[in-house]
């Protein structure tokens, strides 16, 4: 038990302010959605349906005259995920190095693990 406490406390002394941004963020969206837990995006699965969290470190628009798309790629430090919601040009508040939270079906149709049209929570940048 003490271990226990003495690891938690040497883990929240030594974590940057963003590990403790996502840390934080995985608790409260475990609170908010009971049965959804946050994993690592190394540990999905094609075809699941995940909840993963993670810093956006790309985001790109489809241009004027093809079908609209956002398309951005989430690292959470274990992987990396593509996210594309079709039929949008941009979502308000989504930036490079804003941190995510999104659920969705992971698919493998391409070569890159890529989830379409997710749920998604923008948190604290």
């Amino acid at each position: 038990m003490e271990s226990g406490l003495l690891a938690r406390t040497l883990r929240r002394l030594t974590e940057t302010s963003a590990e403790r941004a996502l840390r934080e963020s995985h608790v409260d969206h475990e609170r908010r959605h009971p049965g959804e837990s946050v994993v690592a995006i190394d540990s999905c699965r094609p075809g699941e349906q995940v909840t993963v969290s993670g810093t956006v470190s790309r985001l790109e628009s489809r241009p004027e005259g093809s079908a609209p798309a956002v398309e951005v790629k989430i690292d959470d430090g274990s992987g990396q995920v593509f996210v594309v919601w079709l039929g949008r040009r941009r979502i308000p508040g989504l930036f490079e190095g804003r941190h995510v939270v999104v659920h969705g079906r992971l698919n493998c149709v391409t070569d890159h693990p890529t989830i379409y049209n997710p749920r998604y929570e923008l948190l604290p940048a």
